[in-house]
């Protein structure tokens, strides 16, 4: 019998990826990465430093690309490999990065009105514009629906979604009234990709909903018109435009569209998995389970972990979420980490350039710091260069004092946290 496959699709921060899999073995037979072609490094940046976005049309792009040049690499690698061999696709995604469509759920960023206007593209996981407006929610919620901050360790972030969705509405009230609704990026490409963007048919993933957009099944899914209409009575409405149809990975959103067949190569109607997380879909691909962490390092970074959803799970403080579904269906998932991991690595390699004339690269920083015994060197720099996710959730913080810093990382203004081999007092 001849073998079946899976294609993955992996949008980080500066990259997608297509991986080629033997679904019996696991065996990884192809593999490509793409560069998204906007911004820098695939980042659309401003003079706010708390800004980061991405367009949209690098998603689409990004999928046909590397799914026609991961096929080419199978076909090499593989003898006799054939495309109608792929039997399903499964996304997973940077997130929150949610992005504004209008009525047919297509993104405004592709109408020729928005096509300068930052505020139409998909706002990456790292815009941190909406501190403010994460300080609100979290502090509504404290007063009237705590239930709401006790499933995402008891602060909302400005990395989520409603955080997002407040500070268009506030500072881009135009692109804010074009948009009729808001998608995660977890869930824009598995509709794409199946034709199902238009909100009659849309399919929403547990994952993002319910870490990053306070989706949960207990109280009705998203939270309540009323307690979004005490933040802006648009956001209520909004909530009543977003789709009801909610559902973990283990559901198709429907079958690969003949447009896309013809774009990238493979069967007409193959199923799309829901869409979500990269480091909650890398926690699967891991071999998760409960008893077992796993932590998933790339531009960021996250811990995660489950529990089986038939026992009571104690709310934790700092948690960045506990999901029913999210990872795996059955099971609570559980999220944690921390907002500069890689990109921290690529600072200090690309700015800090240590070794001076000659700058060390990634590699021979590995080999040099391969040499140490563990805190030999003590406590250098914290990871602060994006901000804390867990579990102060606070992105103003940062690493040191008047440190050179790219655009898209975040003030130096937090150095009295910062105490060299003493570790961290606030």
């Amino acid at each position: 019998m001849s073998a079946n496959y899976t294609i993955g699709l992996d949008y980080g921060t500066n990259s997608v990826r297509a991986l080629i899999v033997n679904v019996a073995n696991g065996a990884e037979i192809a593999a490509a990465v793409w560069t998204y072609a906007h911004g820098t490094q695939g980042v659309v940046l401003s003079r706010d430093p708390n800004l980061a976005r991405q367009h949209p049309a690098d998603y689409l792009a990004g999928a046909a690309i590397t799914i026609q040049q991961a096929l080419r690499q199978a076909k090499k690698n593989q003898r006799g490999f054939r495309a109608d061999q792929i039997i399903g696709i499964g996304v997973d995604t940077t997130g929150s990065t949610p992005l504004p469509v209008d009525a047919n759920g297509q993104p405004l960023a592709l109408r020729k009105k928005f096509a300068s206007n930052h505020a139409a593209l998909a706002w990456l996981w790292k815009d941190h514009t909406g501190v403010q407006e994460a300080a609100e929610i979290t502090a509504l919620a404290k007063k009237i629906r705590p239930e709401y901050l006790a499933k995402c360790g008891g602060t909302y972030s400005s990395e989520w979604f409603w955080s997002k969705v407040l500070k268009c509405k506030r500072a881009a009230p135009q692109v804010f009234a074009a948009a009729h609704a808001w998608v995660e990026l977890a869930d824009f490409v598995p509709a794409a990709l199946t034709g199902t963007l238009h909100p009659d048919k849309f399919i929403a993933g547990v994952c993002a909903a319910g870490h990053k957009a306070m989706w949960n099944a207990r109280w009705g899914g998203y939270p309540d018109a009323k307690f979004l209409a005490r933040l802006d009575p648009d956001l209520a409405s909004l909530r009543a435009r977003l789709t009801t149809r909610v559902h973990a990975i283990d559901k198709a959103v429907g079958g690969l569209t003949a447009e896309w067949a013809d774009r990238t190569g493979l069967p007409v109607g193959i199923p799309v998995a829901v869409g979500a997380f990269d480091a909650h879909l890398g926690a699967v691909g891991s071999g998760v389970a409960p008893g077992t962490l796993v932590k998933i390092i790339g531009t960021s970074t996250c811990d995660i972990a489950v529990a089986p959803n038939g026992k009571k799970l104690a709310d934790i403080p700092g948690l960045c979420g506990i999901v029913d579904g999210s990872v795996l269906p059955g099971y609570f998932g559980l999220e944690a980490g921390q907002s500069a991991v890689g990109d921290l690595f690529n600072w200090l390699v690309n700015y800090v350039k240590p070794g001076g004339k000659t700058p060390l690269s990634h590699a021979e920083l590995d080999a040099e710091a391969a040499r140490l015994r563990p805190g030999e060197s003590g406590l250098l720099a914290l990871d602060w260069n994006n901000g804390n996710r867990t579990v102060l959730v606070d992105q103003r913080l940062t690493g040191r004092r008047n440190s050179p810093r790219p655009r898209g990382s975040h003030r130096f203004r937090c150095a009295h946290h910062y105490q060299p081999f003493r570790g961290i007092r606030r």
